[in-house]
């Protein structure tokens, strides 16, 4: 068939063509090296953290009123999502360090290690590493922070609740002060005590000579045992919220950030990659030359179309005199 195209035809098309393709190919491919050679480099820093938080008791910190206060605080992967939403969105924490530096920072959590990735983009390499380990300074900071004012809320909590139950403490003694003075003066009976301690009354009250007053003289004593504790309870909470210094403290102690891989000074750019650029280009554009010498081909070889010549509705006159009748 006369539309059909052989191997033969491909090789003396691509061979007619061949000059012209490679012209191209080249030309793109120096073009491409020279814009990735003359384009400015740029370094990437990178770091993993963690952010860890534990809870702690009195006896760990050194200081009773802890235990109410750190008892409950924010999880380490919630503060790690915490931060990378402040380098998404370039919060305070970030702004302070980057500010209108020409950098890129960028961070990537992973909720079930618990790390946190960071990495810093510019266009020298001190200086991406400079930034990458601010940056680390200010995730530091921001898990440190947010524990501080976890522990203040639990703190203004505690002291709440304690000065109601001390109040309530308080309530009580009053009640059994006036049932002590109300309860008559009278010895109970050999039978009475029986009974009492058959009853399940503690032997230490059935027994006693009048049990209503042992009673509530048990009672009463237990209230003002507790009331002391909240006493102290409460002045222990007031001296650490009076002293936000000492709170602090005591925040970092139970805030902790674990550096696993900490930032370096790149040696090399990470972006142009010139030489990637340069094949990737190079491949790219022989293929694109490719077709369009095929479409080049095509067009050139499209036959013209030549109009066929109308037939004559009359003869001239002097064929009609020839024309034999």
């Amino acid at each position: 068939m006369e539309d059909e195209i052989s191997l033969r035809d491909l090789y003396l098309m691509l061979k007619r063509q061949s000059r012209w393709i490679l012209a191209v190919t080249v030309l793109v491919t120096v073009a491409v090296f020279a814009v990735s050679s003359l384009w400015p480099p740029t370094y990437e820093s990178e770091a993993v953290a963690q952010a860890l938080v534990l809870n702690q008791d009195g006896n760990d910190l050194g200081f009773p009123a802890a235990a109410y206060v750190f008892r409950t605080l924010p999880a380490g992967p919630a503060l790690g999502v915490g931060f990378n939403k402040q380098i998404e969105t370039k919060g305070p924490y970030v702004a302070r360090v980057v500010g209108n530096a020409p950098i890129e920072a960028k961070a990537r959590f992973d909720d079930k290690k618990n790390l946190l990735t960071i990495t810093v983009r510019g266009g020298d390499p001190e200086e991406a590493w400079q930034f990458a380990l601010d940056l680390l300074s200010a995730f530091d900071d921001y898990v440190k922070d947010r524990v501080f004012q976890s522990a203040g809320a639990n703190l203004a909590g505690a002291l709440a609740q304690s000065r109601l139950k001390l109040a309530s403490v308080q309530s009580q003694i009053s009640e059994l002060e006036a049932s002590l003075d109300k309860v008559p003066r009278v010895n109970a009976g050999t039978d009475t005590q029986t009974a009492l301690e058959s009853a399940g009354v503690p032997p230490n009250v059935a027994r006693a000579s009048n049990p209503a007053l042992a009673y509530l003289g048990l009672e009463l004593a237990k209230q003002q045992a507790q009331l002391a504790n909240l006493n102290a309870e409460i002045a222990s909470l007031e001296a650490l919220a009076g002293d936000p210094a000492q709170l602090r403290r005591l925040s970092e102690q139970v805030a902790q950030v674990n550096v696993l891989s900490p930032p370096a000074v790149p040696k090399e750019p990470v972006a142009p990659r010139v030489l990637l650029n340069t094949a990737l280009a190079a491949v790219l554009t022989l293929m694109l030359a490719v077709f369009l010498a095929f479409l080049r081909e095509a067009v050139a070889a499209e036959p013209g179309v030549n109009a066929a010549p109308a037939p004559a509705s009359r003869l001239e006159p002097d064929e009609a005199a020839t024309t034999p009748k």
